[in-house]
């Protein structure tokens, strides 16, 4: 028996997709929906993929996970000015279970907005994982809520040991917030979803 050629790296991309859509949706996506997730121009790179799939017998490659999970998304977070922070569960995101870092801690989703930690590869419209926690290591990406607002900056320090929460942007009107009043720490980013792709980074 032939041993089975492996995927390239774009067929690799179409599988994830494919894996993806299926745990969400319950089906395998149209070409359709395949050829628009993917950002192709057209039906038929996707057509072609699919076909080099089957023909090379790659779509047994796809495990559908079998331990997913709904996570809530709880709203918008803030990467540039703060803004109000949304308590109401918009609705759940499926990720394996096995893929979360914790397995007692709980978790919830929030959709980035702004540019204040896109060199952080953190940009508008991405979901971000966040552990959630009171507390956070000098240089972890957290989600503090100062006051009723809450922010998605890298948590640091200065010299005299007042706290600061930093962007990571390449605007160069995102400054550090200096907090000399009380902050509290919602969580830790675990991972970043880009949904246009359907990329964990």
């Amino acid at each position: 028996m032939n041993e089975r050629t492996q995927p390239t790296l774009e067929q690799k991309k179409v599988l994830n997709f494919m894996r993806h859509y299926k745990a969400v949706h319950g089906e395998l996506p149209s070409l359709t929906s395949l050829y628009r997730g993917l950002g192709y121009s057209n039906k038929s790179s996707a057509q072609y993929h699919v076909n080099t799939l089957k023909k090379n017998g790659l779509l047994d490659l796809i495990d559908f996970p079998t331990d997913m999970i709904k996570i809530p998304l709880v709203g918008n977070v803030s990467c540039g000015p703060a803004i109000l922070a949304e308590e109401n569960i918009e609705g759940y995101v499926p990720i394996e279970a096995s893929s979360l870092k914790s397995k007692s801690a709980k978790y919830f989703f929030l959709r980035a907005n702004g540019d204040s930690m896109n060199k952080a590869d953190i940009e508008t419209g991405d979901f971000v994982l966040i552990k959630q926690q009171p507390t956070a290591n000098l240089n972890d990406i957290i989600v503090a809520l100062v006051g009723d607002d809450a922010t998605l900056k890298k948590l640091s320090r200065t010299d005299d040991g007042i706290p600061l929460l930093k962007p990571c942007s390449s605007n160069p009107v995102h400054k550090p917030q200096y907090m000399l009043e009380d902050f509290s720490v919602l969580g830790v980013l675990e991972r970043v979803i880009k949904p246009q792709m359907g990329v964990v980074v």
